[in-house]
């Protein structure tokens, strides 16, 4: 949910960011994490659900608000911002898990030493039927990668639909086209680099490559279950809600 406050006409919209809206016919479409919803994410993760019971939506709340601070800071950083852990007033900005997993993402950028392309940028696809966001376009030794920042414990078959997704909007509508898809975990149990350097990774972080073979078999997951989702919502449209953003009682 986004909030913008206009202070001149004293309103406050809540956006619901789960649709995009095309720049060319004003149609709305889902995001592609919207429609990966109705994807089964297995019984693993059903039975963690079930395990937490009551407590389940708001662990996935801290968990959403969490991926959402660290992928601010990398942006930031990606945009040269100075990243600080303590704040003048000697405040921490981060948590302690939190600021290691950004420190993670530092010693990926020092090692690979990538060429930044594009950073959190949003596209939507009439031919496609959807809208994304995507982490982090780059170039590393020639070849252009789509990595998409993974805070969770573990990487999921979802996960990988989810990027490709976002590799095949961007290749419909630039002249670069991703090759390669990557799901940066944050979270890997990896103990350090690897000694064949096939693999992207240091202590503690990976990246997870889709390799080429599979982004097809992705993308076809992804129709399918874009296929269900338009069955069950045939008028994707969000619910922008507006209020005044003060109240005053006038006494007489």
């Amino acid at each position: 949910m986004k909030i913008i406050h206009d202070n001149d006409i004293k309103t406050i919209t809540l956006l619901d960011e789960r649709y995009y809206q095309s720049p060319v016919t004003k149609n709305w479409y889902p995001s592609n994490t919207t429609v990966l919803d109705v994807y089964p994410k297995g019984f693993g993760f059903t039975q963690w659900l079930k395990d937490l019971g009551h407590n389940a939506d708001e662990v996935l709340k801290r968990a959403g608000e969490q991926g959402t601070r660290i992928h601010d800071a990398i942006e930031s950083f990606l945009l040269g911002g100075e990243l600080k852990w303590i704040e003048p007033n000697d405040e921490a900005k981060f948590s302690l898990d939190e600021w290691v997993m950004i420190l993670k993402f530092v010693e990926f950028y020092k090692a690979y030493k990538p060429e930044t392309i594009a950073v959190e940028t949003a596209l939507v696809s009439d031919e496609l039927g959807f809208g994304t966001r995507l982490d982090y376009v780059c170039r590393i030794e020639g070849e252009i990668w789509y990595l998409d920042f993974k805070s969770g414990a573990g990487i999921y078959k979802s996960n990988k639909i989810q990027a490709v997704a976002c590799q095949k909007a961007w290749n419909e509508q630039s002249k670069d086209k991703i090759t390669r898809v990557g799901l940066f975990h944050l979270k890997a149990q990896t103990r350090g680099a690897d000694k064949s350097g096939q693999t992207m990774q240091g202590e503690g972080w990976k990246v997870d490559e889709v390799v080429p073979d599979e982004q097809d078999k992705m993308w076809r997951l992804f129709e399918h279950t874009l296929a269900i989702w338009k069955e069950e919502n045939p008028n994707p449209k969000p619910k922008n809600m507006v209020y005044p953003d003060r109240v005053k009682i006038d006494i007489v």
